[in-house]
């Protein structure tokens, strides 16, 4: 087996075994607060706890892969927070127990995701012969096995199960970590790190981060109010579930597809096709079209998500200084967490009274992640040289 072919499962292994435990917590952890008796408005609390922990602690701990701490050690321990954190809460018997051990979990938590991407863009660049989007699409697939089966476990065993999955699953990937060599972790050289030069991120890059990040967070109405909407219109729950599936699918192919753009340019054009793709996938959204019209509009997750993503990680790649990637990757997060934020308190006040022109709020977004993109790509013109 090539040294190339065999870096390329351990990175895959890294994020199936994250995204693995990503896809039980999404959608069962709230079930297990139900089942401790939470109030439907305190659950709301509890689940909004990560998205403003991402806000304000995911740039401080990337920042610790660019520094002698590295990314293996922050990585493993963010998933030992798990290991200790996840069990714990099975013991909680208040609620103020429970919104304090969220909390610290969930700065575990949210060094992870951003993480893995910094890893794995780091031997992008040192093995251009590496496709992100099929490493990055492992994790995908790792997520929508993990929707089926944490479904299965806790009609068999209880909500309790989730926790016990959410304990266990990060053993996984501190294996999958170690596995990953030393020399493709994104440590920076001393040299790299002392360098002037390096300090301070492109103006350019940081006009790129924000346009992808109010692209991510134009799905915000999507991710809290979709499945509802559906529902008020008639549609069946197996077809939601469908309707769900297909966006994952399509991402997964795209990211098969196209992943090899990160490493081998700017990815501008991969973020105007996503955020247009946004723009318009909303503002029909909005009109509450029919069965088919709605696949074809999750079917577009693949471009206002997936090709966002991977124009997001290439321009990452590309115009990143040296010596701080890890911290270029934990602002991206936070900005993004931030405009998710934002788009999903926003959409709750709509909703409750517009019901689906809350799409058509979310579609702004998406056109301003276009203009932005269009504004980096001009300077880029301007000064080719910055282009990576």
């Amino acid at each position: 087996m090539s040294s190339d072919k065999s870096l390329a499962i351990r990175l895959c292994a890294l994020q199936a075994a994250s995204f693995f435990g990503h896809g039980f917590y999404l959608p069962f952890f709230p079930l297990w607060l139900q089942s401790k008796a939470l109030s439907p408005a305190l659950i709301g609390f509890v689940v909004a706890i990560p998205i403003v922990v991402r806000i304000v602690a995911t740039a401080p701990l990337l920042s610790l892969a660019d520094r002698s701490f590295g990314a293996r050690r922050l990585l493993v321990a963010s998933h030992l927070g798990q290991v200790v954190g996840f069990p714990l809460l099975m013991l909680a018997e208040s609620n103020a127990t429970i919104i304090a051990l969220v909390a610290l979990v969930s700065v575990a938590q949210a060094a992870i995701i951003p993480g893995n991407d910094h890893m794995t863009i780091s031997a992008v660049q040192r093995h251009p012969q590496l496709n992100y989007g099929r490493i990055r699409g492992c994790g995908s697939i790792a997520f929508f096995i993990a929707n089926i089966a944490g479904g299965y476990l806790i009609g068999a065993f209880g909500p309790n199960a989730v926790i016990l999955a959410l304990t266990l699953i990060p053993l996984m990937a501190i294996v999958a970590t170690w596995l990953v060599p030393d020399q493709e972790l994104g440590r920076v050289t001393d040299a790299e790190a002392t360098s002037p030069v390096s300090k301070a991120l492109p103006h350019v890059l940081w006009i790129v981060m924000i346009a992808a990040a109010v692209t991510q967070g134009s799905h915000g109405a999507l991710n809290a109010f979709a499945s509802i909407h559906w529902r008020s219109l008639g549609f069946a729950d197996s077809v939601i579930g469908y309707f769900w599936a297909i966006g994952v699918i399509a991402e997964i192919l795209v990211f098969i597809m196209l992943g090899q753009a990160v490493g081998r340019g700017s990815g501008l054009g991969l973020l105007l096709i996503g955020s247009g793709a946004a723009a318009i996938r909303f503002a029909i959204m909005a009109l509450s079209p029919g069965l088919a019209v709605t696949f074809v509009l999750q079917a577009m997750h693949s471009l206002s998500f997936g090709a966002s993503h991977l124009g997001m990680m290439a321009a990452l790649t590309a115009l990143s200084p040296p010596g701080v990637r890890g911290r270029a990757q934990g602002i991206y997060g936070s900005l993004a967490a931030l405009a998710t934020a934002g788009s999903t308190i926003v959409s709750g006040m709509i909703y409750k009274d517009g019901g689906g022109d809350v799409f058509a709020a979310m579609a702004p977004l998406g056109a301003l992640g276009f203009v932005l993109t269009l504004l980096a790509v001009m300077r880029l013109r301007a000064q080719p040289h910055k282009a990576g």
